[in-house]
């Protein structure tokens, strides 16, 4: 088997590391590909070097290649990894600090923020899914690089890539946290889960097939990078769903909006924290006698990022048929949305296939937002494809957390200045 990690130089890239070592007999691997860009080269080579240095530790159990070059690192993967960030974590922090300018929610996938960023990644992404199909065309691609159901929706339904999977680790910590709730192991929690990534509810909650959902009304997860306001235990009660964390973003807008001002005013923004925690990971990775993912990695976010993306290899690779939440086609998975919605549900994953699940309709509390969210996704991905200014400026009106009058023309204008070098809308 090989692997090819885009964007091999993300300071995440020790903890799949330390999966893909964790698995690499069951998974047969005989070499995996890291590739990053030139000019993230001192990074890049960081991290390179610590995982080298992980694999000697481990005794070898298979051979590792950091390269440059796209073509040799792509030719005939059996699994591509997407994890790569276009503009850095600098862009990041221009997509959380610009809306906030505004009034507006700053946030890297949600909103105004996962529009530019996803505007950015569009050009990036066809560009590998194109050197993909040429030259490794039985390769399926994971995708990490955010906003990733946007991403999903565009190489799925745009780019008619059809072996593409979109994977977040939220739902695998949800389903974590529930599990170690109830005692039991992942596979013994089903969950009737649905949305789009990081727009999504829990409905249901079974364990060993028994109804559990009255027991987990409750906010099961957070993770580290979404502030904490806004959802009183009263409401989470009211909406009877599990929600996803970035859902407070939706339900408790000026809450959250209030937190992120006084952080970007003390700490600086969720971005501006993480550039200084990867700055002392890097310092950490340096160390020659570092052979293992630091602790200190956890506060990065991400948990249980490497047993999502390797679990899910796993499965292809071996088939056998575990369920998985997944961004893909709905295909009859929500009977009352389109077949054709990426939507992220429970997925039944095969050897090299998948096929959702059917979980019945969605409830009349979220499926307003799914059509607009969805909505807003393929008329962003269209102002990309037609390079169209107009379209954009749609995208952003119909978004419930998007500017309004006059100021939609003033962001957009802002947002496509500050990344003319990916973007161009006229």
């Amino acid at each position: 088997m090989k692997i090819c990690v885009i964007g091999g130089g993300s300071t995440y890239t020790p903890e799949l590391m330390e999966g893909l070592i964790k698995h690499s007999k069951e998974l047969n691997i005989d070499v995996v590909f890291l590739l990053d860009i030139p000019e993230a080269s001192e990074k890049f080579e960081t991290v390179a070097e610590l995982c080298d240095r992980m694999l000697e530790k481990a005794g070898k159990p298979f051979k590792l290649i950091w390269t440059y070059d796209e073509k040799k690192a792509l030719w005939d993967a059996d699994f591509v990894v997407q994890q790569f960030r276009p503009g850095g974590i600098d862009g990041r922090i221009r997509d959380e600090k610009i809306p906030l300018k505004y009034g507006l929610i700053g946030q890297e996938t949600t909103g105004v923020g996962g529009f530019s960023s996803a505007l950015r990644a569009f050009p990036v992404i066809e560009k590998y899914l194109n050197l993909i199909e040429r030259i490794a065309p039985k390769a399926f691609v994971i995708n990490f690089t955010n906003p990733s159901g946007m991403i999903s929706e565009f190489i799925l339904n745009y780019l008619g890539y059809e072996r593409a999977i979109g994977l977040c680790n939220v739902p695998i910590n949800i389903i974590n946290s529930i599990a170690q709730k109830f005692g039991v192991s992942r596979d013994q929690v089903f969950l009737k889960y649905y949305g789009l990534n990081h727009l999504s509810w829990v409905e249901k909650v079974e364990i060993d097939g028994e109804d559990k959902t009255q027991e987990v009304l409750e906010e099961v997860y957070k993770p580290e990078n979404i502030p904490s306001g806004g959802l009183d235990a009263e409401m989470l009660k009211s909406l009877k769903m599990i929600l996803n964390p970035y859902m407070r973003y939706y339900y408790a807008t000026p809450e959250m909006l209030e937190e992120e001002i006084k952080a970007e005013k003390s700490e600086g923004t969720r971005g501006e924290v993480v550039k200084k925690l990867e700055k002392e990971l890097l310092e950490l990775y340096k160390n020659k006698d570092l052979k293992e993912k630091p602790e200190q990695l956890s506060k990065r976010g991400g948990a249980l990022y490497s047993t999502a993306a390797v679990e899910l290899i796993r499965d292809l690779y071996l088939g056998n048929k575990r369920i998985h939440i997944l961004n893909v086609k709905n295909n009859g998975a929500v009977t009352n949305l389109p077949n054709d919605y990426v939507l992220e549900v429970p997925t039944l994953v095969r050897k090299y296939n998948t096929s959702s699940i059917t979980i019945g309709e969605a409830s009349k509390l979220t499926i307003g937002l799914i059509h607009t969210i969805k909505n807003f996704e393929r008329l962003t991905i269209e102002a990309h494809i037609e390079s169209s200014r107009e379209k954009a400026l749609q995208a952003l009106l119909i978004h419930p957390l998007g500017p309004k009058g006059k100021q939609a023309k003033q962001l957009l204008d802002e947002i496509i200045e500050a990344n003319k070098r990916w973007i161009t809308l006229t």
